[in-house]
C-alpha cells in the first residue's frame, strides 16, 4: 500500500517551482494599483456561502455608511442659520447650497451602479468614501458660498453610494432579504438624524459648526476602514462587456415596473427629504415658534420615529413577501396617512406639531419600500445598477423639490422677527402636497392602464 501511493504521488504531474528565480538587473514592476490593493484587503467570498449571520456581519459596516450620509445631510439644517449669518444668504441660496448635496447624489447614481455591479461594493464605497472626507474639509475651510458649494458636491458624490452599495451587498450575500436589508440600511440613516439633532446640535453650540464637521470626517474615515476590513470582495462576473453593462439602463428605464412605482418615491421621498434635511425646523421656528432647544427635541424624536418606522415597515414587507402577498397596499396605505398628517401641518394646526411630525416620520418609510419592489424585477446581476436609476430620480426630485420650496417661501416678505412668513410655509407644504397625490394618481392610472 505504501508503495503504492509513492508511485502515485511521484506520478502526479506537479507543476515545476523555480525558488531561486534568475536575477535581472531590471527594476521590478509593481503591478498592484491602488484599486487592486483596495479590492484585495479582504477576503473573496462567494455569494451563498455563507449564513444569514455572516451575511449581516458583511452589511454591518454599509449599515454605518447610511448613518453618516443622513448626518451629513440634515446637519446643513441646524446650521443654516450659521450659514445665513456667515456668508449672507438669502433663502433661495440657502436652498441651493443645501440641495446641490441631492444633484451631486443623484447625478452620480448611474455610474455608480454601473461601477458597483462591475467591481463590488467594498472597493467603490471605500473611493467613496475618501471623496466624502474631501468634500467636508472643503465645505469647513470654505470662505465663499462657491466654497460651500464645492463641498456639498463632493460630499454629495461620496455619500451616494449609502443606500446602493448596502442594497448590492444584501443582493449579492442576503438574498431572498431584501426587503429587510433595505429597512435596516434606511432605517439607519434615521439613526443617524437622532445624532444629527441634539447630540450634533449640543458639539455646535460647544464646538462651533466647523470643528463639529472635523469630527464628523473623523467619522467617515473610520467607517472607510471598517468596509475595507469587514467587507469581502465580491466574486463579479465580468462575462458583459462594459458596453453591454452601460446598454443595460435602456433596459431599466424602458421597464414599465420603474415607471408604475417611482413616481411614488419621487414624489413622497422627495417631499419628506427636504423638510428633514432642511425645512422642517425652519417651520418648527416660524411657524410653531418654537425655541432652539426644542427644536433640537423634536427633531431627535421625528429621528427615532423615522427609523422605527422603517424598521417595522420593512419587517412587515419581509413578512408579506414571504406569504406570496403585494407590498402595495401597505405602500399606499402608509402614503395616504402620509399626506393626511401633512394636511395638518399645512394647516398649521400647532397644537398638534409633535404628533403630526412624528406621524410624517413613521409613514415617509411606506414610500421607501418601493426600493426592494423595485430591484426585485430585475436579475440580481443588475441590483446596483436598478437601485441606481430609482436613487437617480429620487434624488433629481428632492433636488428640485427642495430648490421650489425655497423659491415659493422666498416669494413672501419676511415676518417681524426675521424669520420666514407663516404663510409661505403653508403655501410651499399645499404644493408638496399637490406633487404627492400625483405620484398616487399616476400610479392608479397605471393600474387602469394594466
Amino acid at each position: 500500500m505504501a508503495a503504492r501511493r509513492r508511485r502515485h504521488l511521484h506520478s502526479r504531474p506537479w507543476p515545476p517551482i523555480n525558488i531561486w528565480p534568475r536575477a535581472t538587473n531590471k527594476p521590478v514592476r509593481l503591478r498592484y494599483s491602488a484599486w487592486t490593493c483596495i479590492r484585495a484587503a479582504a477576503p473573496l467570498v462567494d455569494s451563498g456561502t455563507q449564513s444569514v449571520r455572516q451575511g449581516l456581519i458583511f452589511l454591518s459596516p454599509l449599515i454605518l455608511y447610511p448613518v453618516i450620509d443622513f448626518v451629513f445631510r440634515i446637519a446643513n439644517g441646524l446650521i443654516a442659520p450659521d450659514l445665513r449669518s456667515s456668508f449672507s444668504l438669502n433663502a433661495a441660496e440657502l436652498g441651493f447650497v443645501s440641495s446641490t448635496f441631492f444633484i451631486a447624489f443623484g447625478l452620480s447614481q448611474l455610474p455608480l451602479g454601473l461601477i458597483l455591479d462591475r467591481y463590488g461594493p467594498k472597493a467603490v464605497t471605500s473611493l467613496l468614501l475618501i471623496t466624502a472626507c474631501v468634500g467636508a474639509l472643503l465645505f469647513i475651510s470654505a470662505e465663499s458660498m462657491s466654497g460651500l458649494i464645492l463641498g456639498r458636491v463632493l460630499m454629495g458624490i461620496g455619500m451616494s453610494a449609502s443606500l446602493i452599495a448596502g442594497i448590492k451587498t444584501a443582493s449579492i450575500w442576503l438574498p431572498g432579504r431584501l426587503p429587510l436589508a433595505t429597512s435596516l440600511l434606511i432605517g439607519a440613516t434615521g439613526i443617524g438624524g437622532m445624532f444629527a439633532t441634539m447630540p450634533f446640535g449640543a458639539m455646535l453650540e460647544e464646538l462651533g459648526w466647523r470643528p463639529a464637521f472635523v469630527i464628523l470626517t473623523a467619522a467617515t474615515g473610520i467607517i472607510m476602514l471598517a468596509t475595507l476590513l469587514i467587507v469581502p470582495t465580491a466574486s463579479i462576473d465580468h462575462k458583459s462587456s462594459l458596453r453591454q453593462q452601460i446598454s443595460s439602463f435602456g433596459t431599466i428605464f424602458r421597464s414599465v415596473k420603474l415607471w408604475q412605482y417611482a413616481p411614488i418615491a419621487m414624489t413622497c421621498v422627495g417631499v419628506g427629504s427636504a423638510y428633514q434635511t432642511l425645512w422642517a425646523p425652519l417651520w418648527l421656528r416660524d411657524v410653531a415658534g418654537y425655541s432652539n432647544t426644542a427644536i433640537a427635541w423634536v427633531l431627535f424624536v421625528m429621528m427615532g420615529a423615522y427609523a422605527c418606522g422603517n424598521f417595522a415597515f420593512g419587517w412587515v414587507a419581509q413578512q408579506r413577501k414571504r406569504r406570496g402577498k403585494s407590498v402595495m397596499p401597505l405602500i399606499v396605505g402608509g402614503v395616504a396617512i402620509l399626506i393626511a398628517m401633512q394636511i395638518g401641518l399645512a394647516a398649521q394646526i400647532t397644537a398638534l406639531a409633535i404628533p403630526l411630525w412624528i406621524g410624517v416620520s413613521i409613514f415617509l418609510s411606506a414610500s421607501y419600500a418601493i426600493y426592494p419592489l423595485v430591484t426585485e424585477n430585475f436579475d440580481a446581476s443588475f441590483a446596483a445598477r436598478t437601485s441606481s436609476a430609482l436613487n437617480f430620480l429620487v434624488f433629481l426630485s428632492v433636488f428640485f423639490i427642495q430648490w421650489l420650496i425655497g423659491i415659493v417661501i422666498e416669494l413672501f416678505p419676511l415676518a417681524d422677527k426675521g424669520g420666514f412668513s407663516s404663510t409661505a410655509h403653508s403655501w410651499a407644504f399645499a404644493i408638496g402636497i399637490a406633487i404627492q397625490i400625483l405620484g398616487l394618481t399616476w400610479y392608479g392610472a397605471s393600474l387602469r392602464r394594466g
